[in-house]
């Protein structure tokens, strides 16, 4: 076993053949939403190449009748509705609940009231509750339903009951599950973390244990502990004095990428580049998200996709859409390849992606810096 291997494992079980969502879903495990569109949600970006037929906003419109939940795990994403009611569970009540205790009493009783099921938009909670405006996490000033709203979220007091124009919808959730012991909950957020980012390394697995702690500060001692019994639960191997993990019942050498004559622009949030330590490990350089960099300082790009070639991730790509028409920016880290293949491939891939956007026709630009 080695990194050449262990590269197209993850490439493998990661871009599964695509299927129907509740399929994909289950197959990736968690979803990260990020609220940036350029030229769409990550979301979407990332199930694009999981599910057939895959358009622009078909989660938001699925969402109501899926068995998923928007939740705060590691990031704000999707998880199965089971574990995300396990991660809701008895959270710790917030300052801002306590301080606000007469304000979110209104709050719940509105939505107890006049929309339980279909939910309340946070214009209207704000408006009924006054408009307060309070401090925000970045020192400027929010509405206080809005926040209250996600105060109430985070602990498990109200549920995403669907979003309209990208906006979340707050109402009721669903009735309460027996709940696991806690140590049963971090086992299950662990084995969803390993769906999702396998095969990963130590110190990845240790940054991700340290994002669910600071999710879930209760479970620090159960988390720990999981972190320190990595071995007895999952298939390892160390590769050049890294040790890997996997779900124990995947085996590698089963499960590897052929050389496939295929292009994919993949979305920074895509479980296969999420972590960027094993980017740097199996392609050999640095990957950054620049979106909240100056435009002076930014190398790839506001928004820039991975483009990966066949088992290597070979360049990016900045897409937008202008008059229904697909523009998509490509850049090399070292030469373009020459191949026809290539040349094929990405054009497929661009079509592909034109489709999903609703695009009529699309054009390939060089990057330019």
């Amino acid at each position: 076993m080695n990194l050449s291997h262990l590269r197209r494992y993850a490439i493998a079980r990661t871009l599964f053949p695509p299927t129907d969502l509740d399929a994909a879903l289950d197959s990736i495990g968690f979803i990260q939403i990020d609220p940036i569109i350029a030229p769409a949600w990550a979301q979407d970006l990332i199930l694009r190449h999981r599910v057939t037929d895959y358009r622009r906003g078909d989660m938001d419109r699925a969402y109501p009748s899926l068995a998923s939940e928007e939740v705060f795990f590691v990031n704000h994403g999707y998880l199965p509705r089971t574990l995300a009611q396990s991660w809701w569970h008895q959270r710790p009540i917030t300052e801002r609940m306590v301080t606000h205790a007469a304000m979110t009493h209104k709050i719940l009783g509105y939505i107890k009231t006049h929309a339980p099921n279909e939910g309340a938009h946070p214009k209207t909670i704000n408006a009924y509750i006054g408009n307060e405006k309070v401090t925000n996490y970045w020192n400027g000033t929010s509405h206080a339903g809005t926040q209250l709203l996600q105060h109430l979220h985070a602990q498990g007091v109200l549920r995403i009951v669907r979003r309209e124009k990208g906006i979340r919808i707050y109402g009721l959730p669903h009735p309460p599950t027996p709940q696991p012991s806690l140590e049963r909950i971090v086992e299950q957020a662990f084995d969803t973390l390993l769906q999702t980012y396998a095969p990963i390394p130590k110190q990845s697995m240790t940054y991700l244990a340290r994002l669910l702690a600071n999710s879930r500060p209760d479970l620090k001692i159960q988390i720990q502990h999981a972190l320190r019994h990595l071995e007895e639960r999952y298939a390892h191997t160390t590769i050049e004095g890294e040790r890997w993990y996997w779900p124990a019942h995947e085996h590698p050498e089963q499960l590897m990428r052929s050389d496939e004559d295929k292009v994919y622009l993949l979305a920074p949030f895509d479980p296969l580049v999420w972590d960027r330590t094993r980017f740097t490990r199996f392609w050999g350089w640095e990957y950054k998200f620049e979106a909240y960099k100056p435009a002076h300082a930014r190398k790839l790009g506001y928004y820039a996709l991975p483009l990966l070639w066949r088992d290597m991730c070979i360049g990016w790509a900045n897409l937008s859409v202008i008059d229904a028409q697909l523009h998509a920016h490509i850049g090399y880290i070292d030469k373009k390849p020459r191949e026809k293949a290539h040349r094929i491939a990405l054009e497929q891939e661009l079509a592909q992606c034109a489709a999903f956007l609703g695009c009529t026709t699309w054009h390939i630009h060089p990057h330019t810096t």
